[in-house]
């Protein structure tokens, strides 16, 4: 799966900066310059996900600090670039990013302004979590048209996009931890082992609990639900569960009435009766596709959260089968 192509040539640099133009004349005293920081007992770690913050205090344990972009109650797909982002990654030692582009429209925006060079991707201080991950790829009719798609071809993208949400399957988080661990020991070579002995422990005990849940979602292979938006692809896949349809046509554009009542009249003659949501998305359409077909609205943390109560990938995976799960149950039985 190719990944987004950095912002390149002066054409590309020069509209990054006129986007951030005014931010950064307001703002430009605080940004330190790099050369600027002082020496760090702690590495200084920026994870534009708070669930792949999560993953990286687990395997830099006491030897990091690490602050998050996106908190993983809100909606990945609306941030809007602010200048202390530029702020926090002008001091990080290191940037755990999706490499998917879920963070289009912001991170590059927030870098060009951040004067830090060794966290771009291809440098030493750059985390791509999705380095070894089964990608799936969007078709064509999922993002053809969408802002998704149409702002990915403005930074030099390709059509080619992958799904960006393979956290939710919960074995790839050893590979994003492995990812992390990875790079931590190479920016950190002093405590190179201490960081892979804690992937190490990490991935044993975490595996141990993979068995479980996929022993706990075996009976439901083969299911159909609706998705509201593509984001639970990677976990279905891994049970064998299929998506009938989705509540968004095409990614993150809302359903129009005609869809809805087609997407209503469909789920009745085919008897699906679950619907997956996330927390952040739209509960009044959700309700009322759920009112009209019977079927129940399952709506779930996708996210480790700490606004939620959710504080590790652990804690986040026993959640959500936890309701996953007796939802499965009962869509099965009635």
């Amino acid at each position: 799966m190719q990944t987004r192509r950095s912002l390149t040539g002066a054409v590309m640099l020069l509209t990054a900066l006129c986007l951030v133009a005014s931010a950064a004349t307001a703002h430009d005293a605080e940004v330190p310059r790099p050369e600027g920081r002082r020496a760090q007992s702690a590495l200084n770690v920026v994870a534009t996900l708070e669930h792949y913050g999560s993953i990286a205090k687990v395997v830099g344990g006491d030897r990091v600090k690490v602050n998050v972009i996106v908190k993983g109650s809100q909606n990945p797909h609306t941030i809007a670039v602010k200048p202390s982002y530029s702020v926090l990654f002008n001091k990080a030692d290191l940037l755990v990013a999706n490499g998917q582009l879920i963070e289009l429209g912001w991170l590059d925006v927030a870098l060009v302004n951040a004067r830090n060079a060794n966290i771009m991707e291809g440098h030493p201080g750059f985390v791509n979590c999705s380095v070894g991950v089964d990608i799936i790829p969007y078709s064509s009719e999922e993002i053809e048209g969408t802002p998704f798609f149409i702002l990915n071809l403005g930074v030099g993208g390709t059509m080619r996009l992958g799904n960006h949400h393979y956290w939710l399957d919960p074995g790839n988080t050893t590979i994003i931890a492995r990812n992390i661990a990875d790079k931590l020991a190479e920016v950190d070579l002093p405590n190179a082992a201490y960081y892979r002995g804690n992937y190490e422990q990490f991935a044993a005990h975490f595996g141990e609990h993979l068995k479980e849940w996929d022993k706990q979602m075996e009976p439901f292979r083969g299911m159909q639900l609706v998705s509201y938006h593509r984001s639970w692809n990677y976990l279905l896949r891994r049970h064998g569960l299929k998506v009938f349809d989705y509540i968004e046509p095409k990614e993150t554009l809302p359903p129009s009435a005609a869809y809805m009542a087609s997407l209503v009249d469909r789920m009745k003659r085919s008897g699906v009766k679950l619907i997956l949501a996330e927390t952040y998305q739209n509960r009044p359409i959700i309700d009322e596709i759920a009112r009209q077909t019977g079927a129940k609205a399952l709506i779930l943390p996708s996210s480790v959260s700490e606004d939620l109560g959710i504080r590790t990938p652990f804690d986040f995976f026993e959640r959500l089968y936890r309701e996953l799960v007796p939802a499965l149950q009962a869509a099965r039985t009635s």
